[in-house]
């Protein structure tokens, strides 16, 4: 039986933290609250999701479920492979843009964000245009002991327009 709409968005929105170091692949149960209880349960049950808690040294645990391979699979078949409709091709210097951004998103030296500083340097039409159009993020980080810190990440809407275009690297 193919899973509801509902179901079909616990399941993605589960896929979608798969790849969150962070949180080890585990949508944390503040996140799954979101959902109706009885569709995270029919998801468990049908062995699409699993339960998952870690317990850190300092004594945080993380509780929360996790897709498994059958999960996944099921979701890869699901998806449309219907090319996504952009109105319109980026210009050159947005891509420039979009791959500087994806490499500070990767530096640990500044958090895995480009420092809203360093973005100045760029011309802020452009980089509106790319916030308006989902391709970069604003992200506000508060540092225990430190300010709060201001920056952009890529999206992964980015991410798809920087593999398609072969600048990823």
């Amino acid at each position: 039986m193919p899973p509801t709409a509902s179901q079909h968005a616990i399941l993605k929105a589960a896929a979608q933290f798969r790849d969150i170091l962070k949180y080890h692949g585990v949508m944390p149960r503040k996140h799954a609250l979101a959902f109706p209880e009885s569709d995270l349960s029919a998801l468990v049950d049908r062995g699409l999701l699993e339960w998952a808690e870690f317990t850190y040294g300092c004594g945080k645990e993380l509780r929360g479920v996790r897709i498994t391979p059958e999960g996944m699979h099921l979701l890869d078949e699901s998806a449309a492979p219907a090319e996504e409709a952009e109105p319109s091709e980026l210009a050159y210097e947005h891509m420039l843009i979009l791959q500087d951004v994806f490499h500070f998103s990767r530096m640990p030296r500044y958090r895995r964000m480009m420092p809203a500083k360093k973005a100045q340097t760029y011309i802020s039409s452009d980089l509106e245009d790319l916030l308006n159009r989902g391709y970069v993020l604003k992200m506000k980080l508060k540092v225990e002991g430190e300010r709060t810190l201001k920056g952009f990440v890529i999206s992964a809407k980015g991410e798809r327009a920087l593999k398609k275009a072969g600048l990823d690297s």
